[in-house]
């Protein structure tokens, strides 16, 4: 298959395996031949640059807090926001982890998940100037202490993720079962729940103890396993019209994946990766809408991302109470203050064609049934 001629972000430093551990990322490489196409070959070089002192700090954290970590439980235990991408979820996850007794995953420990203990009061003061202020994909706030997924940090600790799959799209199939675990081995999704409780573990110790707020979509397919970790935890799902949801997840993928190739895509990529976006997707929906009946009543809340921006205090506040979470009095100046720094932010314009309508509504058609979207848009 002819490989596309244009290579587009070639030098872009925004990968998100930077940070792995170097024996991490040679298992990697190795579970993909060391398919490394020659014009990605400085990526390689970064990527291993950065993980000799990730390695470093990693195993003096370990030396450090290894025990504690071990001996602690994971209490509070923590609030679980499901959703697609493009969703609402990141605007979500920064509201509700600016309460001041919770906390989220910030892009430094998901860059640093191994180190991030024993260097964040000092390496982002050093680093800052690698970030841009925004998203490359949309007007999000960008930084080292911003809200981020913690899938990112999860996919080097485990190598058990689908994101791996848009790094290396030559055996993207193999990656596809660590969409929802159906296919997994009883190992892995013990490694997969070993390392998610890990992650959150080193987070409560980064602040004190406080109840993490954690946001990754595909955990959105992985209900059960959640359920397994944490009996008790509260879920919080927000979903949007499909087709924009698709179609902002193909605007995100169009920057995103070309950050993170270490192969050049064939010539048919677009064609591949709305074919993955769409597969993805289809898993994600139908775990979700199986499995949410598994959630113990009282702690499980659905939102309409119309109905949520633009009414955030109130929504918040009725999930408050449903979920009996305290200190709302201390929380809703906060919230609010946040929600006034963002008067002005201008959203994507997104191209929904008629071709992508009908699309979309085949392959998601389990959204517009359980949820009520019109196949008329808008």
């Amino acid at each position: 298959m002819d490989r596309v001629k244009k290579i587009l972000n070639r030098w872009s430093t925004d990968q998100l395996i930077t940070g792995i551990e170097f024996k991490d990322w040679f298992a990697m490489l190795a579970k993909n031949d060391f398919k490394v196409s020659p014009a990605y070959f400085h990526r390689a070089a970064w990527i291993t640059g950065w993980s000799l002192p990730s390695t470093i700090f990693g195993r003096i954290e370990d030396a450090m807090y290894g025990r504690s970590l071990a001996a602690m439980e994971a209490k509070p235990t923590p609030i679980f926001l499901l959703g697609h991408w493009r969703s609402g979820t990141t605007h979500l996850h920064n509201c509700v982890g600016r309460d001041p007794n919770h906390t989220f995953s910030t892009v430094f420990q998901v860059v640093f998940p191994t180190c991030f203990l024993s260097t964040e009061k000092f390496l982002p003061d050093l680093t800052g100037g690698l970030l841009t202020d925004t998203r490359s994909y949309d007007n999000v706030k960008n930084g080292w202490h911003e809200a981020a997924e913690d899938e990112i940090a999860l996919s080097k600790l485990h190598g058990l993720s689908p994101y791996i799959s848009f790094m290396f799209p030559e055996s993207a199939a193999q990656y596809e079962k660590y969409i929802d675990f159906q296919e997994a081995t009883e190992a892995e999704r013990k490694k997969w729940k070993d390392t998610l409780l890990y992650f959150i573990k080193k987070m409560m110790v980064s602040t004190g103890g406080k109840r993490v707020v954690v946001k990754s979509c595909t955990h959105s397919a992985r209900i059960p396993m959640l359920l397994e970790l944490f009996p008790d935890a509260k879920f919080v799902h927000i979903h949007r019209h499909p087709y924009e949801v698709f179609a902002s997840t193909l605007h995100m993928r169009s920057h995103t994946d070309w950050e993170n190739f270490f192969q050049i895509p064939e010539e048919n990529y677009k064609y591949q990766r709305r074919e993955q976006t769409a597969l993805i997707g289809q898993r994600v929906y139908e775990r979700l809408v199986e499995d949410r009946k598994l959630i113990p009543e009282g702690n499980f809340i659905e939102l309409q991302y119309e109905d949520f921006v633009g009414n955030e205090v109130e929504v918040l506040r009725d999930m408050y109470a449903q979920f009996e979470m305290p200190d709302w009095e201390e929380y809703e100046p906060i919230l609010q203050e946040y929600l006034d720094g963002l008067k002005g932010y201008k959203r994507n314009k997104l191209e929904i064609t008629d071709e992508l309508k009908d699309y979309v509504y085949d392959r998601w058609r389990v959204v517009f049934d359980t949820y009520g979207y019109s196949r008329d848009y808008p």
